[in-house]
């Protein structure tokens, strides 16, 4: 998975594998602090993610996700969320398959891990994590977040909010949304990665794309439909799969 470090610190050099966490009372969430290299583009950095015990995602999801909250986990980073779901019962997976495909972005693709990787610290053996934008935070010139509803907050009023809804000239001529979009002068515009070009401004998640973590029982690919006009990246084999 691509992810810009933007609010981060920045790294001169990679950083040696270490895990810091301390709680943080007001969400009964914790702050975890990763220094290890985390390659976006050109970056590497020290990606600060808050951590919740629940799947804290958007109340405008379908209905059919709210039974799932409690077994979930969310990974809050200033660019972008993950909710990670795991399960332990092949019936349960396989209902919620399809809604997941609908929750997808149109040309965003699905991602095929096992289950031996870590993220922050935990192993999902199967299960599916979602990685999505931090829809209805609000954001300002200067980078700073705030919480959907801080409208009265923010300085001079001045703020874009994190969609969806995105605007349509941000997609592409099928109608496909850009992985990331920045602030440029109060209008989102899409983000077009250049490996020669550090990002200078703060960068925004806009996709939803999905990552399969499979078992063969649980989550078995011969029992699911995997969509023809989606793209497949299988990470399972691979020595990079625990990304």
């Amino acid at each position: 998975m691509a992810c810009p470090g933007l609010n981060e610190r920045k790294s001169k050099k990679p950083m040696e594998s270490g895990v810091v966490m301390t709680m943080n009372p007001l969400r009964n969430a914790r702050i975890v602090a990763v220094a290890s290299v985390v390659f976006c583009a050109v970056l590497s950095v020290s990606a600060l993610y808050e951590v919740a015990e629940e799947g804290l995602w958007p109340k405008t999801w379908p209905g059919e996700f709210e039974p799932l909250r409690k077994q979930s986990r969310t990974l809050i980073h200033s660019s972008f969320a993950i909710y990670e779901i795991p399960f332990t019962f092949q019936k349960e997976f396989e209902a919620i398959w399809p809604h997941i495909l609908k929750l997808k972005s149109k040309g965003a693709p699905v991602v095929l891990l096992n289950g031996s990787g870590k993220k922050l610290g935990r192993t999902m053996k199967t299960g599916i994590r979602i990685v999505a934008p931090l829809t209805g935070s609000l954001v300002v010139p200067s980078g700073a977040r705030y919480p959907a509803g801080a409208e009265a907050s923010i300085p001079d009023g001045g703020f874009l909010r994190i969609g969806p809804p995105w605007p349509e000239h941000i997609k592409s001529e099928l109608g496909e949304l850009p992985e990331y979009v920045l602030d440029d002068n109060g209008r989102w515009v899409a983000y077009v990665p250049d490996p020669k070009v550090e990002p200078t401004r703060y960068l925004r998640r806009a996709r939803i794309d999905i990552e399969l973590i499979v078992d063969g029982t649980i989550v078995d690919l011969n029992r699911i439909q995997l969509p023809a006009d989606t793209p497949i990246i299988d990470k399972r084999f691979r020595k990079d799969s625990k990304k």
